[in-house]
């Protein structure tokens, strides 16, 4: 792959679709006005997507044989590195996202899909306990932005846990919640449009050029 392929069309095919990802979610809470859980592997592919590039520049540094040993250094590293923060990435963006949630619709959506399924709940901090099957969901939220995390710590319980944002989702879609918060959706649209103004830059800008 030469260069001016990675610059005219790689980088703008990259940008273009991370910018895509980042508007309509940012988009689909100001349209809306409501709450809204997704899964946070979508999150995990954006950030692959975003270090596409510069695995893509990995292969232009020189061979290991006969170069400075730095630079035989550098060839080994970068792959390593990438694939730890990738490993990482992946155990951590678990579970589902919410965004435009405040601290009290978060906690109402989802006792109320633990209602609907009929799943009896004990609340401590940052974990409520489902006895009755034996999971134990973490909760994070980050009120001041908007947005919220649910994971399921056992990883077998994953299809319930699927329920139980799906009944979130229909609990926020009812129109239930009144109060929303938008930080994070309106950073996300900014996002996407700069996003795509960069892509646009690297398409137009260089692809132009020989």
């Amino acid at each position: 792959m030469t260069p001016h392929l990675l610059i005219t069309v790689i980088f703008p095919f990259v940008f273009g679709v991370m910018a895509l990802f980042f508007f309509v979610i940012g988009l689909r809470g100001i349209v809306s006005k409501k709450p809204f859980v997704i899964s946070a592997r979508w999150l995990f592919i954006v950030v692959l997507l975003g270090f596409s590039p510069a695995m893509f520049q990995f292969a232009w540094f020189p061979k290991p044989s006969g170069g400075p040993a730095i630079l035989v250094a550098i060839r080994w590293l970068i792959p390593v590195m990438f694939i730890v923060i990738i490993i990482f990435l992946y155990f951590t963006l678990r579970g589902y996202t919410a965004f435009a949630v405040t601290d009290t619709s978060f906690r109402e959506g989802l006792l109320a899909s633990l209602e609907k399924l009929n799943l009896p709940h004990e609340e401590t901090l940052a974990t409520i306990k489902l006895p009755t099957i034996g999971a134990d969901l973490q909760v994070a939220v980050q009120s001041w932005i908007g947005t919220g995390q649910l994971k399921a710590k056992q990883r077998e319980f994953s299809t319930v846990l699927r329920d139980i944002v799906k009944g979130m989702n229909e609990y926020y879609q009812s129109g239930v919640v009144t109060k929303v918060n938008l930080t994070c959706c309106i950073f996300y649209v900014v996002i996407g449009v700069l996003l795509g103004v960069f892509g646009g830059v690297f398409f137009f800008a260089f692809g132009t050029t020989n």
